[in-house]
């Protein structure tokens, strides 16, 4: 009877030990359709931006699911078109979300729409309002195009598009201001200890 007691002390002790790190490798779950509302680190710029030019977003409340694990979490994203002021058509600057990655170090490939924008001044007053209303209009379209199909490990997709309405005014997210997004996609959220093992 003691060596069935002992055995099942030890198993006991086991599950103990073993739960935390259970925890730690099990994911969590970024869900389709979740909104995620972040703001920029920095200023991207059709009148001095690149194709490639990369750039981040920190998360901000209200987090996905009101979970304050995504406090901080870091949207990374790279610009995929860029038309300045004088080239001969409105300028344009369009961008993609690639990837999230959370304090504790999960992380996840993405696959987001732009839905929303903080509307950004530029020299024509009477652009504002249509420079925000353009990238939520485009990123919507491109989500519902885009995503009708099963795209396995999205990333690098379309986020959105900023279109001026006229040759002579450049469009920008600047620094500091909120940009919301939809996921398109669900994502397991994994340590990249975890994702290194399962590859």
């Amino acid at each position: 009877m003691s060596t069935i007691r002992r055995v099942i002390a030890s198993a006991a002790g086991a599950i103990v030990v073993l739960l935390p790190f259970a925890a730690f490798a099990s994911p969590g779950y970024l869900n389709a359709g979740t909104m995620v509302t972040s703001k920029m680190n920095q200023t991207i710029d059709s009148g001095s931006a690149h194709t490639g030019d990369k750039f981040t977003m920190t998360v901000v409340a209200p987090y996905p699911n009101s979970k304050s694990v995504y406090d901080n979490a870091q949207l990374y994203g790279h610009v995929t078109k860029v038309v300045s002021a004088g080239q001969g058509q409105n300028p344009v600057l369009e961008f993609a979300l690639d990837r999230i990655v959370l304090s504790d170090g999960r992380a996840a490939n993405v696959a987001m729409t732009l839905q929303t924008q903080e509307t950004q001044r530029h020299n024509n007053i009477g652009n504002v309002a249509v420079t925000a209303a353009a990238g939520m209009i485009v990123g919507n379209m491109i989500g519902k195009t885009l995503f009708k199909s099963n795209l396995g490990g999205a990333a690098g997709l379309i986020a959105g598009a900023l279109y001026a309405n006229n040759k002579r005014t450049n469009v920008s997210m600047r620094q500091g201001s909120v940009v919301v997004t939809e996921v398109q996609q669900t994502v397991a959220l994994n340590h990249p200890s975890i994702t290194a093992q399962a590859h």
